[in-house]
């Protein structure tokens, strides 16, 4: 039984991760262009960088993995409690170098983790 409660931050599975940056560096590349075409910095070229650092750092900190009590919860961005589940329900646990594939109740979700998460996710997921 797991008691301690741990986190770890991921993004979702590669293609949808490229395709969520690319429109997010877009609002800063905008902000960029306003700049560089009005040769001094305006209030739609700031408005466009806070969104830009509000977007990166929304997409950043609300997508957890949470394992605590037996149980593992993984949060997106505008649903936090996305995927809960026991840790006894999930079927198939498969990691690589920087990938965790999870298969609960049927269903597969691919998720991209830094090395030493992916490291102690492997030993609290073992069974």
């Amino acid at each position: 039984m797991i008691t301690q409660k741990r986190t770890f931050l991921y993004q979702p599975e590669p293609l949808y991760t490229v395709i969520t940056w690319a429109w997010t560096f877009a609002l800063l590349f905008i902000g960029i262009i306003f700049w560089l075409e009005v040769t001094v910095i305006q209030w739609i070229t700031i408005f466009f960088f806070l969104v830009f650092f509000l977007f990166a750092i929304f997409q950043i900190i609300f997508r957890r993995i949470t394992i605590e009590d037996d149980k593992i919860t993984v949060s997106k961005l505008m649903n936090p409690k996305w995927l809960e589940a026991n840790i006894s329900d999930i079927d198939n646990v498969r990691f690589t170098k920087h990938t965790a594939d999870i298969e609960v109740n049927k269903k597969h979700y691919k998720l991209l983790l830094p090395v030493n998460s992916i490291i102690e996710l492997s030993n609290l997921l073992k069974k």
